[in-house]
């Protein structure tokens, strides 16, 4: 087992150790220090201030990348460095990339800290050299000390393995929610057994979940009803981009990810909870309640479905309510429909039970690498390069384009002009992992969704927010052999409960009669075994709490 992790407060005082980070042997001679080594903290290091760098670097909405983009003029300007994005291409291609051992001097790349270690990709990152050049991420791992956690290396806590960026969205805010045709309900006489309340000319909310029961008497009339007053049967019942949706899971007391059931970690595919679910759904599905579409498993689909009155029911979030998603429900529906009353609510419940919906167990984003052979003079220059990508005074630039051009100050918001794509002239290609507060607002708080702040935001003491956990357990501080057993052992577990799914929900296989053999089968393919490591830990939430009082 590694050994945990000192927490934030003992990096104060602490005394500095010669250290020799993870890094691949260098591809040419150095003088006293080796490439990727560091034989101190790294602190009494400068990068020249007459060196213009060069920082190959990757990131988010890099795969069609476009060399000299304004986004990429602005930064190296002002840090006078040449950036260099290679052509990587689609997860696939960096995945073989990587594998080859072509990683570029730094970059966001969706790997553990153990395979980039064990691939020799990577080395480490002196904390005091993040203090000195890169403290924008200091402050942050400061308001969230459990961020030290993850990123720390295991047996030397002066040394970061890695470092990660910011995103408040999964974390202060409640996302994933359901959506219904409330004109459909007022019609039909549909009584909810809940409060409403209206936020906006077409949008309304519900202060607690739906029922279980509630939500099949809604489906039924969906389909049978004529909802829509057309005179055609032509409207379906439970629609969404997938049956494997948090709103689902909460009708049956659990949720995405690890659970707790009797003190045992179980993932959500093994509850209790998951059993009662599929024999639900194939019912449901037996019924004819269910769109034959989601098994296709495409969102398209189920929002052209909303789109053109076919159905009264979908799953998305509640930032959907935002000008990004323009081009799906419910956006598109009230451009559509201008009259439209739709409702929204925090998911589906038990019969005398709550909602119960997953939170990330930190505002943690994206993994940033620093490749082996890059010294500590040039690693100086790239902690200052990814702290003003996220962090500098020109982000509003990174994010939206160029000023008075793409997009203006109206007081203390930028407000587009034009409404460019993630990555056209380097938007978003360097800040995607900088989203904190700040940044939250300017990207979110649309009118529509600043209305219903008071349930999906903390800061408003949203009373949603009730209704989220995070993993009962999860290894944040890399203790246990979880990672590398999940590596192993996932791609044919998510496969095996994929076509399980499948095959119930169609009627293919009875539910109650094949449970047994359907755990057993995930034995055989190491579920029990990797499920074992995270029962080695202390609950997540204890977790959080001991970082959170240090």
């Amino acid at each position: 087992m590694k050994a945990s992790r000192l927490v934030a407060g003992l990096l104060v005082g602490m005394m500095m150790i010669s250290t020799v980070g993870c890094s691949k042997a260098p591809e040419s001679g150095g003088d006293s220090k080796s490439a990727g080594q560091t034989s101190s903290s790294g602190s009494d290091v400068e990068p020249d201030p007459n060196k213009r760098y060069d920082i190959s670097y990757y990131g988010m909405w890099c795969d069609e990348y476009e060399p000299g983009c304004y986004v990429e003029q602005v930064i190296s300007d002002a840090l006078n460095i040449n950036i260099e994005v290679p052509k990587l291409g689609n997860d696939e291609a960096i995945n073989l990339a990587l594998a080859s051992g072509d990683m570029p001097d730094c970059g966001w790349f969706g790997k553990s800290p153990e395979y980039m270690q064990d691939q020799e990709l990577t080395r480490t990152i002196p904390v005091e050299m993040v203090k000195k050049y890169a403290p924008n991420f200091i402050k942050i791992y400061e308001e969230n000390p459990v961020l030290y956690a993850a990123t720390l290396n295991a047996e030397d806590n002066t040394q970061f393995d890695y470092l990660t960026g910011i995103t408040l969205q999964f974390v202060d805010y409640y996302l994933p929610n359901d959506y219904y045709r409330y004109d459909w309900i007022l019609d039909l006489g549909i009584d909810l057994g809940v409060n409403v309340e209206q936020i906006s000319e077409n949008i309304y909310v519900a202060d607690d979940g739906i029922t279980v029961d509630k939500f099949k008497e809604i489906m039924e009339k969906f389909v049978h009803n004529d909802p829509d007053g057309n005179g055609k049967a032509d409207t379906v019942g439970v629609n969404a981009p997938s049956l494997t949706q948090g709103p689902f899971f909460s009708a049956f007391g659990f949720r995405g990810g690890v659970n707790n059931v009797d003190g045992k970690a179980v993932q959500w595919y093994a509850t209790p909870g998951y059993k009662e679910y599929l024999k639900f759904f194939a019912q449901m599905y037996a019924e004819g309640l269910v769109d034959p579409e989601i098994i296709t498993e495409n969102r398209n689909i189920s929002w052209e479905r909303v789109n053109k009155n076919e159905a009264g029911y979908w799953i998305t979030s509640t930032n959907s309510l935002n000008s990004w998603a323009v081009e799906r429900p419910p956006l598109s529906l009230i451009r559509n429909n201008p009259d439209v009353k739709i409702l929204m609510t925090p998911g589906i419940k038990p019969e005398g039970g709550e909602v119960q919906a997953s939170v990330a167990s930190s505002p943690g984003y994206g993994n940033f690498y620093v490749n082996a052979n890059v010294d500590d003079e040039k690693l100086a220059k790239i902690l200052q390069f990814v702290d003003y990508c996220l962090f500098g005074e020109t982000r509003a630039s990174h994010f939206f384009g160029e000023e008075g051009v793409d997009w203006k100050w109206e007081g203390d918001m930028p407000v587009k002009i034009n409404q460019l794509p993630s990555g056209e002239k380097g938007t978003w290609s360097f800040s995607q992992f900088g989203q904190d507060a700040e940044v939250t607002k300017w990207t979110s708080y649309e009118p529509m969704f600043e209305a219903g702040l008071k349930y999906w935001a903390k800061e408003a003491n949203g009373s949603w927010m009730k209704f989220q956990h995070p993993n009962y357990k999860e290894d944040i501080r890399r203790e246990t052999n979880y990672a590398e057993l999940n590596a192993e052992y996932s791609g044919e577990i998510s496969a095996y409960i994929s076509t399980y799914r499948t095959e119930c929900i169609l009627g293919k296989k009875d539910v109650d009669d094949t449970w047994d053999a359907y755990l057993a089968e995930l034995d055989r393919l190491g579920y029990n075994e990797m499920m074992a490591e995270l029962d080695k830990l202390e609950p997540l939430e204890d977790i959080i709490a001991e970082y959170s009082t240090k």
